[in-house]
């Protein structure tokens, strides 16, 4: 039996011993439960011609906050490079297949013969004959848990 006087010390070493050891540290500025994924080679942090900001988020971010700081993919990209799932990037493509009714928020996008799922705004120009290309602002994220098909969830630009 410990003696009165080892209480205090039996509590502090109990609180040391429930300490998370060897875990990734939290980043209290990311929205991610854990830190993002590094990013690959297969991104072009380089905007195509014409496109604002370099791609390259401020020193210390884990994520863009604004818009012109997110890289520039291409939808097939979004679709295929592992690095990108949970980043956020922007995606240049055109608008087809907007949701009615319960899939109003719903549309997708395509660039080069690839197309992808994107839920949020929908953009007033979206049509099945749209040809006026958009550049949007998303989070990369799998269609449903465990799935290997991926979403944008559209980010305010």
């Amino acid at each position: 039996m410990p003696t009165r006087s080892a209480y205090p010390l039996l509590l502090i070493l109990s609180i040391a011993a429930c300490r998370p050891r060897g875990e990734v540290p939290r980043d209290p500025s990311s929205p991610r439960p854990v830190a993002g994924p590094a990013v690959g080679p297969a991104v072009s942090p380089q905007a195509r011609p014409g496109g604002e900001g370099t791609g390259v988020p401020p020193k210390g971010s884990p994520f863009p906050g604004r818009a012109d700081e997110a890289p520039l993919v291409r939808v097939q990209e979004a679709l295929s490079v592992d690095s990108l799932l949970g980043r956020r990037v922007r995606v240049s493509g055109h608008c087809t297949a907007a949701g009615v009714g319960r899939r109003a928020g719903s549309w997708t996008l395509e660039d080069a013969g690839s197309s992808i799922e994107v839920r949020g705004l929908v953009p007033s120009t979206c049509a099945v004959q749209s040809s006026a290309e958009l550049t949007i602002f998303a989070q990369i994220e799998p269609a449903a848990s465990g799935s290997r098909e991926r979403l944008l969830l559209r980010l305010p630009d």
